[in-house]
């Protein structure tokens, strides 16, 4: 029995096909990605159609938990009003109402399956669904999709997303500019794709199609001097009181601990992996890779081996115990004791400048 867990989807293979207007006529999308399952559904409908009066009349948005294999079969199946294609989608197929009798459901399945050995010429069937595990995909009716399946996972190499995006949108992003984006956004594509979106309204006129740090801090409101990168370099230049007190300004300004946090341990386990033999032995573009440095992050590699000279092994080990520590009073899992949230977190930033510097 195929399982459509082993096509994964490349977001930009389905682009193409699509702007080439070489549509499949079954799409099975599903995944924790939702974001590439919004954007190739939005893409279907501005190139399936000649005019945005056809889409407007030809495009059926069916929820799962409120039809049934059978309802969409009859809808894909429809004809077009004024124009010789139509688009189907049926968003959260995992939830579709299924029949209560075998009997009644293996009629169902029957129908799907006919359906997909003839599907209607002129109709684009797009059916998304949520994450699904190996055990779900190998039943009914997900076992019949898998030839026409594309799993999202997340995305592993968020910069480079970022970097594609934003050429895509006609514009180079600096490593510098990159760096700072990608620690506001995290991995989350599609607020990547938002923030550059807001950056391209931004920079708009502009002769040279260059987004730079400053453009970046400006539009995602990034302080200047209270960053977790000007917190870095406190750390690495072993400044306790200066990297205390850019925490607290951090603190103070956003209320994300967590934030600081993880960044800082993300910080140190490269840190550590770039002090082992195995990683030592690597070559740049290698060692960039183990470090979960991709796309412009790769430029940084550079300072993380000056970096690396400032701390002892020991020293690492003992900020990441520290950060772990941190992360557990953060999470509720550690008593503190302090008046307010707020108090906590200030106490919490301040024993853990102290230890990592220690």
């Amino acid at each position: 029995m195929k399982n459509p867990v082993a096509k994964k989807a490349l977001f930009s293979d389905l682009e193409t096909a699509i702007k080439k207007k070489k549509f499949q006529p079954v799409y099975f999308l599903y995944g924790k990605e939702d974001f590439f399952i919004d954007e190739i559904t939005l893409l279907l409908r501005r190139y399936v159609f000649n005019s945005e009066a056809d889409a407007e009349m030809n495009t059926v948005m069916l929820q799962g938990s409120e039809t049934s294999i059978g309802e969409v079969i009859s809808q894909a199946s429809a004809f077009g009003m004024f124009a010789a294609e139509r688009l189907v989608i049926v968003r959260g197929f995992e939830r579709i109402r299924k029949e209560r009798t075998k009997e009644k459901l293996k009629v169902q399945m029957e129908m799907l399956a006919a359906y997909l050995k003839n599907p209607a010429p002129a109709t684009v069937l797009v059916l998304t669904a949520a994450d699904l595990d190996k055990k779900e995909l190998a039943k009914e009716p997900y076992s019949l999709l898998a030839d026409v399946g594309y799993e999202f996972a997340p995305m592993k190499d968020a910069a480079g997303f970022a970097s594609d995006r934003a050429k895509s949108l006609g514009w180079n992003l600096l490593p510098g500019a990159l760096r700072i984006l990608m620690q506001h956004t995290g991995n989350a594509v599609r607020d990547i794709s938002g923030e550059l979106q807001k950056l391209s309204l931004y920079a708009e006129g502009r002769a040279e199609k260059v987004l730079t740090e400053t453009d970046v801090m400006e539009v995602v409101g990034v302080s200047r001097e209270y960053n977790v990168f000007e917190l870095e370099k406190a750390i690495v230049s072993r400044d306790l009181r200066q990297a205390s007190g850019i925490a607290l300004m951090m603190l103070e300004k956003d209320g994300e601990p967590l934030s600081i946090v993880n960044y800082l341990t993300v910080f140190f386990v490269r840190l550590w992996k770039l002090g082992t033999p195995e990683v030592k032995r690597m070559s740049d573009g290698d060692a960039a890779k183990e470090l979960g440095m991709f796309g412009g992050q790769a430029f940084f590699l550079g300072n993380y081996k000056s970096y690396l000279a400032a701390f002892a092994p020991e020293q690492i080990q003992t900020a990441l115990v520290a950060l772990h520590e941190t992360d557990l009073a953060l999470k509720g899992q550690r008593t503190i004791s302090a008046t307010s949230q707020d108090e906590r977190d200030k106490l919490l930033m301040l024993v853990l400048m102290r230890k990592v510097l220690s």
